[in-house]
């Protein structure tokens, strides 16, 4: 957990200024006294919308409070809203009511295009390399996660039946834990989970240890639990905290890892894949 001991919450230094506030400034203040929640989820535009100021008064409000920037000031209110919290679950929101449409496409371009360009730096080659290798040596590999972690588990499961590999992907999470207690060594455990702190993920993990079978994990690339029990650890950039509107970068990232293992396994053997493929697409788009 994140040590913010010595660092004051946002609560005492407004406190400390309140009286040197200007109008438009002190109606920040009261709004965030009152829904420090809310505030904490919103944008400069929407902060100024909901306390009846205007974005530059938001501006002159962090800097007459001591913060460096908006982002410093919804961090130390996060920090009283959510006490006991490690900075990776305090939210990372950004939100607005009523946005344009191209406000909204120009925002997720860019986080896309952002965090994309991280992955690169966080995936390790050779990690990649050993995860493919090791799906292909395997008897079968059964696939784990629940939530935006289950879309990207159940991609993977499509994309290795194509290839003719045997896998298994249920959404139910109690046929997960079930399927990790059976588990046979010869078999392979794929493993998606962002935090990697899903405690229904961490228990399937060290379930599918006792059985003596191999773990590949896909988690953010930050200390934590699922990681550090896998044999092979895939890492995407930690662009999302936990606590978030939904996963987008982070989803998008790992369908990304999900693409480059079923790149490099179709490339292994590239004209036995290029004949499965076929096959498969000639049963699922028949032929007139």
């Amino acid at each position: 957990m994140a040590d913010h001991s010595g660092i004051d919450g946002a609560f005492v230094a407004i406190n400390a200024r309140l009286d040197t506030l200007s109008e438009s400034e002190r109606k920040i203040a009261d709004y965030v006294f009152k829904e420090p929640k809310k505030a904490l989820h919103f944008n400069v535009r929407e902060l100024a919308k909901q306390s009846g100021s205007s974005q530059a008064a938001v501006v002159r409000f962090c800097k007459r409070n001591g913060f460096d920037s908006f982002s410093n000031f919804k961090l130390r209110l996060a920090r009283d809203v959510f006490r006991d919290s490690d900075e990776r679950y305090i939210p990372d929101l950004d939100l607005e009511s009523e946005p344009s449409p191209g406000r909204v496409i120009h925002g997720v371009v860019d986080r896309t295009q952002r965090a994309l360009s991280a992955l690169e730096t966080s995936l390790d080659p050779s990690s990649v390399k050993d995860a493919a290798d090791n799906i292909f040596k395997a008897t079968s590999t059964l696939l784990f996660g629940v939530g935006a972690s289950g879309v990207v588990a159940y991609d993977f499961l499509q994309k290795l039946i194509r290839l003719g590999l045997p896998a298994f992907y249920v959404s139910d999470t109690d046929l997960q834990l079930t399927a990790s207690t059976t588990i046979r060594p010869t078999d392979i455990a794929f493993v998606v989970s962002y935090s990697g702190e899903n405690s229904d993920m961490i228990e399937a993990v060290r379930n599918i240890r006792s059985r003596k079978a191999s773990v590949i994990s896909l988690t953010m690339d930050t200390e934590n639990t699922v990681r550090s029990l896998a044999q092979t650890a895939l890492l995407v950039p930690s662009s999302e905290r936990i606590y978030r509107q939904g996963a987008a970068t982070s989803r998008i990232n790992q369908l990304a890892v999900i693409d480059i293992l079923y790149s490099i396994m179709v490339s292994k053997n590239l004209d036995e894949s290029i004949t499965v493929i076929e096959r498969t697409m000639d049963a699922t788009h028949r032929r007139s």
